[in-house]
């Protein structure tokens, strides 16, 4: 489940799958654009479900919604608009192509990673660090990190529903749905909603 819209200077791709026994999932993605950014966000909603995944497409309508803001700002609007809900883990990416400019902020469990360069060992170079609390009920001060990106650089989000284990060898070749297929079935788990998001950037060298 997820919101996408703009053409994106990046290919990307999910993979998801709800918790055995549901029919939905609280696990969504959104890939959306405003003027020249691009916000690429993963939900995890508290739970699983119906509730939650309703409380994933009120995330996700203002994480889109929002797209444009600052990244700590989106997250903010999404935590008014969750007030009321079960809540949610969110982690969300601000892509500039004019700058090369990555940033990012995280409030929950959702893991977030950018690997550089394509193989079968990859190992991440840059790791979101996650703030604990719950966006639509205790929100921390939000902080963002940025940094330059550059051609080729991978960007993996994946809920708690993937090991947290699957970083430690990845396979980054291929196209974006082949990688998330591939952490999907080796690294889903059962028991929870799993999704897993993967972006390569297709801009300028930086």
């Amino acid at each position: 489940m997820g919101v996408s819209t703009g053409t994106a200077p990046f290919e990307w791709a999910v993979a998801s799958r709800p918790r055995a026994g549901e029919d939905v999932s609280g696990d969504a993605a959104v890939v959306s654009s405003a003027e020249d950014v691009f916000l690429v966000a993963v939900v995890d909603a508290l739970g699983h479900g119906p509730e939650a995944a309703a409380t994933a497409v009120v995330a996700c309508s203002a994480l889109h919604a929002f797209a444009g803001e600052e990244v700590t700002a989106a997250l903010e609007r999404c935590h008014e608009r969750l007030r009321g809900t079960r809540g949610a883990a969110v982690s969300a990416a601000r892509y500039s192509p004019t700058s090369a400019e990555l940033a990012w902020a995280g409030v929950g469990n959702v893991e977030a990673l950018l690997f550089r360069g394509v193989g079968p060992r990859t190992r991440p170079s840059e790791a979101l660090l996650l703030q604990p609390g719950t966006v639509g009920a205790g929100l921390p001060r939000l902080r963002s990190a940025r940094f330059r990106v550059r051609r080729g650089d991978v960007l993996l989000v994946a809920t708690d529903g993937i090991d947290s284990g699957f970083a430690d060898w990845l396979d980054t070749s291929g196209s974006p749905q082949q990688v998330v297929d591939r952490i999907l079935v080796r690294d889903g788990r059962e028991s929870d909603d799993a999704l897993v998001l993967a972006a390569r950037l297709l801009g300028a060298d930086a």
